[in-house]
């Protein structure tokens, strides 16, 4: 069968489940990340299953673990701490802290750390180890908590983790009536459902912002506005590139004071990228890569996760196109902050670049021995980072 055979026969499978199937643009897409790796096919395992006439261990595509049984404890966790507003500080602070290292070095290294810090937050507030006065402050804060952390596992791509996270925001800042972080978290998990190849629920987690009754300023609205036509893009739907027209509208209303604190990152580079993404999901790769240059153009040369991320998006672009001296320019500029960032999805994106070009043909003997250098350079941070090869 032509992959377009299969294709085909996968949309009529997937709608015989009741099930809506994307576009075929869309499922072309998603296709070629499945064969390269990019995403696990996990939601089509049955669809596959029965167009390849073959069980799903044999396409490689296993069955999800069980999951663990619920275990009671005889006794409530032990609490070495109590939640007063000492305590509360220190949870803000930490906050920030993540925060910040974050967008130094990336989330890779911070996972661990900040999931124990959760685990122990939520154990002092489930057994009431805290003073009642500061309850809804405590609820707040771990549901902030609850939204790095979710942000921190995607980073990490861990994303069992996220949507754990993301669930566990939403049920803290909704017990505080924290809309601002609540918000945050329903748009960070939108943007892992479309991470996750499922477009659909990323648009219906946008719309219930943007139908929803919330009191939006004009650059949360165009955060929105921008999941949407992610999403909307990843279908195949083309009227997602008119959707930021009315995006770049709202952002040129400059900073309200009903923005969240958490607003900053909705910048020019972040609204770039967005379309580049969007322009990359419709097959449109040549008006795709001005956008990411302007990404990497307009991110502060003291955030090294960013400068790694954006750039290692612009090279996937630049490698698409064939433009084979740019690609060899921004190597030269990611090798430097490979040691120095630890984000795992930023590394995944380079090795898919890689593998991509060790099988293209006529590539240059320049940029071959670019990549080459580029793969060394994650090697070797991956063991100085483990003490041995990552997994």
């Amino acid at each position: 069968m032509t992959q377009g055979e299969v294709r085909a026969r996968l949309r009529e499978a997937r709608q015989r489940r009741g099930k809506m199937a994307p576009k075929d643009a869309s499922l072309k897409r998603m296709y070629t990340e499945w064969e390269q790796g990019r995403v696990s096919p996990a939601d089509w395992r049955e669809e596959l299953s029965e167009v390849f006439n073959l069980p799903p261990a044999a396409l490689g595509l296993l069955e999800a673990p069980p999951q663990p049984q619920l275990v009671v404890p005889a006794a409530p966790p032990a609490v070495s701490q109590f939640g007063d507003d000492a305590y509360l500080e220190a949870v803000r602070g930490y906050i920030q802290n993540l925060v910040s290292l974050d967008n130094q070095f990336g989330a890779a290294d911070l996972v661990k750390l900040s999931v124990r810090f959760f685990n122990s937050m939520h154990n002092l507030i489930g057994t009431g180890a805290y003073d009642d006065r500061i309850e809804l402050d405590l609820n707040a804060a771990a549901g902030e908590l609850a939204e790095v952390v979710g942000w921190l596992a995607y980073d990490a791509e861990q994303h069992d983790l996220v949507r754990r996270m993301n669930q566990e925001s939403l049920h803290f800042t909704r017990l505080a009536g924290d809309r601002t972080i609540e918000l945050l978290t329903i748009q960070n998990a939108s943007m892992h459902a479309g991470a996750m190849g499922r477009p659909r629920e990323a648009l219906q987690l946008a719309r219930s912002v943007l139908e929803g009754g919330y009191s939006l300023s004009p650059r949360v609205r165009a955060l929105f506005l921008t999941r949407k036509a992610r999403a909307l893009a990843q279908a195949g739907d083309e009227s997602a590139l008119s959707t930021f027209e009315e995006i770049r509208s709202l952002f040129l209303d400059g900073v309200a004071a009903s923005d969240p604190p958490w607003a900053w990152w909705v910048d020019e580079r972040e609204l770039a990228w967005h379309e580049a993404m969007a322009r990359r999901d419709l097959q449109q790769a040549g008006s795709a890569i001005a956008e990411f240059e302007h990404s990497v153009e307009a991110t502060a040369p003291t955030e090294l996760r960013s400068q790694y991320l954006h750039r290692a998006y612009l090279l996937g672009a630049q490698v698409e196109l064939g433009s084979w001296a740019d690609v060899e320019s921004t190597v030269k500029t990611i090798i430097p902050l490979v040691p120095q960032v630890a984000s795992t999805r930023t590394a995944v994106l380079l090795r898919n670049t890689i593998a991509e070009v060790a099988v293209r043909k006529s590539v240059p003997e320049s940029v071959s021995a670019s990549m080459m250098q580029l793969n060394a350079a994650l090697e070797s941070s991956d063991l100085d980072n483990n003490g041995s090869y990552l997994g």
